[in-house]
């Protein structure tokens, strides 16, 4: 600290007894004719000013003590990072990272989250520092004036009571705690200059972060942990910005709410990382890192940092991990810290090895409420001579933005419906329109609200339309049913659909199993297709309970229409089947022994066709499919002519909430 404030003054030497307890972690740092304070937070590494320490740049020695740990004595330091101080009083960045030249067996100090220092009534903080003539250090006691930062840097501090000691050379480096939780809140950094020189700085911990990456593993932030954290940290340091397009200010506006979200702050971002530490710590918005994440997955050009990064964000941000990741340790540099180098390369964060092979050109993408894109082949092709959207390479699923069409019988009466239109967006449903009708008006009028719910989605997020509709009308072809009243183009083959069943998805046990059957599909490049052939006798409860245990896919030879395979139907629904597949017209079993079944044929191609695809893409490759399928010259020949899938994930779809009309209003 620069000795602009008054002398020591007097103080109450505070033994060992009086501070709260595990403050071991509190430090003395000396270098020349320098000393200050620092704090541990990490079995070998402390935090203190870079101005505690600038007299090693002319060879002196850096030494650490702890007062509350006197027999460990004095410990060697090297500066292993260093915030950029350039040397004067207002220059920011007075931050470094002191390496002890050996572990020390002691509790490091614990962090309180961004924004927990300041409250009304104000919250006591606790400073321990090392002032003239007290080696063993003095306590003083301090509160922050307001949240506002001087230049976007520091917070400025004031005595807790009017005849409180002032902050004087010795501080610098001090943690300033909560003294009900004995948390840090941020590092002391400078006195007041001029008058009656009582308070002073301190550099937040959201600001400290900004010069020590590593330190954002350790603060907490709302519903990301330590190793979360962490790993996005590695992907987004390895990302970089492969494009001229990846401006850290431009991420920031396409991550926040572009209605009443975060504008963006003073002087905007330097670096991708600052962009996600401000994210974490300073804006109200959980789902915003999992936003960013998955844009910035656009600009990368390595695949396994794009998988990595499609995975964090198609998760909603932070996964929940099996156990801690070790923190790295850190490597001797006197460069600015943030951001770190990363080990190379980044291992995809997910359950499981993933390899990809070359030929993956990703699923389609959607820019909007418009046509998605027709595929491209990108050198590889799917049995049949039908272009893929993509090569499976164990990527998982997009973050789907659900527009949810729900359709059931009326207690109205006369063949009449209820259909509810929603869009959800990070979680939350927002009803389009409920309306009781005819079965006959139903295409028309759900076109209308699907081209209304877009406005209600993120710009850019990849959409999936799904039909959550009673048993009896699973095999209506609403992916036929047109986009509007003047395009007769298919829904299914502009954007991804699918149908659910609404009797299984209010069921709990259904979905919590559904849960467990796609953890353990995240792990596996593809899944196998449980065939049900012509002419299956199985028993409905054997069959159940041989899906319950492995089922991942079900293909039939026939639509659930007779009462054969509607048994065997819902032996796939009890079972907790995340995917089935059928033909809306399949074998009606009246063939004779050796003549070619329809239903067969079908199956056949359809095992060739999925068995390269992870089930998390199934909805965009489909969705390609019946493009092609469309487009043919012959559509009614093609045995995917009329392909219906039923596709249940849980995470894609927020528990079922009841209708927000009467069905008979």
């Amino acid at each position: 600290m620069t000795a602009d404030g008054p002398g020591a003054g007097t103080g109450v030497r505070v033994p060992r007894a009086g501070l709260p307890a595990g403050a071991s972690w509190h430090a003395r740092v000396d270098c020349g004719g320098e000393v200050g304070a620092g704090f541990l937070v990490s079995e070998r590494e402390v935090l203190t000013c870079a101005h505690v320490v600038r007299e090693r740049d002319t060879g002196a020695d850096v030494t650490v003590t702890f007062p509350h740990a006197r027999p460990l004595g004095g410990v060697g330091a090297r500066v292993v990072a260093h915030g950029g101080w350039g040397g004067g009083d207002l220059d920011t960045g007075d931050v470094a990272v002191l390496e002890l030249e050996r572990a020390v067996s002691l509790a490091p100090v614990e962090f309180a989250a961004p924004g927990d220092g300041y409250g009304d009534p104000p919250r006591r903080l606790l400073v321990y520092g090392f002032p003239a003539r007290y080696d063993e250090g003095v306590l003083a006691e301090y509160r922050a004036t307001a949240t506002q930062r001087i230049s976007d840097e520091w917070v400025q501090l004031e005595p807790w009571t009017g005849h409180g000691r002032p902050i004087a050379p010795g501080f610098s480096g001090a943690a300033a705690v909560l003294a009900d939780t004995g948390r840090a809140v941020g590092m002391v950094t400078s006195a007041d200059r001029g008058g009656p020189v009582r308070g002073g700085r301190m550099l937040p911990v959201a600001v400290l972060a900004r010069y020590w990456a590593r330190l954002t593993e350790l603060i907490p932030t709302r519903g990301f942990g330590q190793a979360d954290k962490e790993t996005l940290r590695r992907l987004v340091t390895a990302a970089g910005a492969d494009g001229p397009e990846c401006v850290p200010d431009r991420l920031y506006a396409e991550s926040v709410d572009p209605v009443g979200g975060p504008p963006l702050p003073p002087g905007g971002f330097h670096a991708l990382w600052d962009v996600v530490w401000y994210l974490l710590s300073e804006v109200d918005d959980p789902a915003a890192p999992a936003r960013f994440a998955d844009r910035l997955a656009d600009f990368v050009s390595d695949p396994e940092v794009r998988y990595g990064l499609r995975r964090w964000a198609a998760r909603g941000g932070p996964p929940a991990p099996a156990a801690p990741t070790a923190a790295p340790t850190a490597t001797a540099s006197t460069a600015p810290v943030a951001p770190p180098v990363p080990p190379a390369p980044v291992a995809p964060p997910g359950p499981g090895p993933h390899t990809a092979p070359a030929a993956y050109a990703g699923p389609v993408t959607h820019d909007g409420p418009g046509p998605y894109a027709a595929p491209a082949p990108s050198g590889g092709v799917l049995p049949g001579g039908v272009p893929s959207v993509g090569a499976p390479d164990g990527r998982p699923a997009p973050a789907w933005s659900p527009i949810v069409v729900e359709l059931e019988r009326s207690g109205s009466g006369g063949g009449q419906y209820l259909a509810q239109v929603s869009a959800y967006r990070d979680g939350h449903r927002r009803v389009v329109g409920a309306r009781t009708l005819a079965k006959r008006a139903l295409p028309r009028y759900v076109a209308e609200r699907v081209d209304e719910a877009f406005h209600e989605l993120p710009h850019g997020a990849p959409v999936l339309i799904a039909f959550v509709v009673p048993r009896a009308l699973l095999n209506e072809p609403v992916d036929r049913w047109p986009r509007g009243a003047g395009d007769p183009s298919p829904l299914g083959c502009l954007y991804p659909l699918v149908v659910l069943d609404r009797e299984r998805r209010r069921q709990g046990g259904r979905r919590h199993e559904l849960l467990r059957k796609w953890e353990r599909l995240d792990a596996r490049e593809r899944a196998e297709l449980y065939r049900v052939e012509c002419g299956s006798a199985e028993d409905q409860g054997r069959l159940t309970v041989r899906l319950w245990e492995d089922g991942q896919m079900m293909g039939f030879t026939a639509p659930p229409t007779s009462p054969r395979m509607k048994r065997l139907f819902a032996a796939g629904l009890n079972g907790s089947v995340p995917v089935l597949l059928w033909p809306r017209t399949g074998c009606d079993g009246r063939h004779g022994d050796g003549e070619p079944c329809a239903g067969g044929e079908f199956l056949d191609e359809l095992t060739a066709y999925v068995a390269r695809l992870p089930p998390a893409e199934l909805p965009s490759h489909i969705r390609a499919l019946r493009s092609v399928v469309y487009l043919s010259d012959d559509p009614g020949s093609h045995w995917a002519r009329d392909l219906t899938l039923l596709w249940e994930d849980p995470r894609c779809f927020p528990e079922p909430p009841g209708h927000a009309a009467s069905p008979v209003g």
